[in-house]
């Protein structure tokens, strides 16, 4: 069984979730958190598995997860929210954040997310990853993913986990120089280059969907 701790403070979200999840196989809300200490204390008391929040329209911030990453690691965190923009995700990522998903998205994706963030598997909603890279080629339809190589697609996995290229290199007894090509061709195949590791982490999981 996944025990969830749900910390959402809009009251129609919390009870509504509440009421979706409670036949959800597997899973089971065993309290509710209402702000950062008592989140904390829960964790302590009851032992969730994952804590369900929503740092943009609650009384919490981004710095509260961060917190909690630090502090309580064996509970996984499932962001749950409406709010859409760019930079906030990015810095949600770049703390340690690897399950987003969107407050308009289905039922089914919300059970996945929590099936995934219980297993502690990448995962973001099809609305967050449309919001991050617009109509840019990350469908499988466009079968961006079958351009890659297998080095390449391996190289995009070590840097999204945040490897210089000479530790690259080094694990992939490569030159420098090699890792460097590897990385222009794989900006020209995708079509756009990566600003930080948080947009390489997504397309990664892109990768394994």
């Amino acid at each position: 069984m996944i025990k969830v701790l749900l910390c959402d403070n809009q009251l129609l979200t919390s009870e509504g979730l509440i009421a979706v999840l409670r036949n959800a196989e597997g899973i089971e809300i065993i309290g509710e958190g209402k702000g950062i200490k008592d989140i904390k204390q829960s964790v302590i008391n009851l032992k969730p598995q994952i804590i369900i929040i929503d740092p943009f329209y609650s009384h919490f911030s981004v710095d509260d997860i961060k917190s909690i990453y630090e502090q309580l690691t064996i509970t996984k965190i499932l962001i749950l929210t409406n709010r859409q923009q760019k930079e906030d995700f990015i810095e949600l990522i770049n703390i340690g954040v690897k399950h987003y998903v969107c407050k308009e998205c289905s039922y089914n994706d919300i059970i996945m997310a929590i099936y995934a963030t219980a297993k502690d598997e990448q995962f973001y909603c099809k609305t967050t990853m449309q919001t991050l890279f617009g109509d840019q080629s990350l469908s499988k339809e466009n079968n961006d993913s079958a351009l890659l190589s297998v080095r390449e697609t391996e190289i995009i996995h070590l840097i999204s986990a945040g490897m210089t290229n000479k530790e690259i290199a080094e694990k992939l007894f490569l030159s420098i120089h090699t890792v460097k090509t590897h990385r222009k061709n794989i900006i020209k195949k995708i079509g756009f280059t990566f600003k930080n590791a948080a947009d390489l982490v997504l397309y990664t999981s892109n990768l394994n969907d």
